[in-house]
């Protein structure tokens, strides 16, 4: 089948690839397509310019729109995802008459959750940053847009490039927060894998997936593991609990396994050391 990455970034070229590695055509949209793979059928397209849009092939199946903000203030937010979200729909119902499947990665920062508690993809929408309010407008325009749509709400992304709690720890200015601190990722690979899977499930794809590993973990657990493993000092101990701008839950990816993926990193341990290992590299 043909497949289309919006904004083919990191992930979607991942994504892209595994998609291509089972024999699908790939086109991916970027500001510069001569930075995607050579599998790839690259097109120069500016997504906050929609006037000048290429037109797609009308035999495109699958279409993954994975989105990053301009800036990250609340304008940034709207143009690069509510915006785009909203053209690109008005353009498959015109232009892709057999699309099987619109995979839209979103954001678990919409949801509420607090004390540890277990969330789902029943848990209502709760966002409660201005641009997390963006993202779930932004849901709710795809999930009313009468396209065959999922969306993927990603936690944490982790992978190759992707280090922010590994340069903390090695920095020295990791902190084992003196509360609760639960905190939910899934590696770069794994959502990927996901992405590809979901396109391949067609009409039995649910609308919505919690896209989390299966070990949520205190985020002093994963700086202590990190030390470790890095051979360094135990982080230091805050001294009070810090303010927090996300909410204090764990997430259920039992849907997401249940539709039959299988978790190539399960926990922040296997893909930690994965990432340490050199094995794997980020994507231009």
């Amino acid at each position: 089948m043909k497949v289309l990455l919006v904004s083919c970034g990191d992930v979607a070229t991942e994504a892209g690839l595994r998609f291509h590695a089972q024999g699908h055509e790939v086109t991916g949209w970027r500001r510069n397509s001569s930075k995607l793979p050579e599998q790839f059928a690259g097109q120069d397209v500016d997504l906050l310019d929609p006037g000048h849009w290429p037109d797609m092939d009308p035999e495109t199946e699958v279409v993954v729109l994975t989105p990053v903000p301009v800036t990250r203030d609340v304008q940034g937010y709207e143009r690069s995802y509510l915006q785009v979200a909203q053209e690109l729909c008005a353009r498959l119902r015109e232009q892709a008459p057999r699309l099987r499947r619109l995979v839209y990665i979103s954001s678990t920062a919409v949801m509420g959750g607090e004390d540890g508690e277990w969330v789902n993809e029943q848990a209502p929408v709760a966002a409660t940053r201005d641009t997390a309010k963006v993202l779930a407008r932004t849901e709710a325009a795809l999930a009313e847009s009468g396209l065959p749509v999922t969306i993927l709400r990603a936690s944490g992304i982790y992978g190759p490039g992707r280090t922010r709690l590994i340069d903390l720890v090695t920095s020295g200015t990791a902190r084992i927060p003196a509360g609760s601190h639960w905190t939910n990722r899934i590696h770069r690979d794994d959502l990927a894998a996901a992405i590809v899977h979901v396109a391949s499930l067609g009409g039995q794809a649910a609308d919505l997936y919690l896209a989390s590993d299966s070990t949520p973990a205190q985020l002093g657990e994963v700086y202590q593991f990190l030390a470790a493993e890095l051979g360094l000092e135990r982080p230091e101990q805050e001294m009070a609990p810090a303010t927090r701008r996300a909410g204090d839950r764990r997430l259920d990816n039992s849907a997401l396994l249940g539709s039959g993926l299988a978790l190539q990193f399960p926990s922040y341990a296997e893909g930690y050391r994965q990432i340490l290992s050199g094995a794997s590299t980020r994507h231009a």
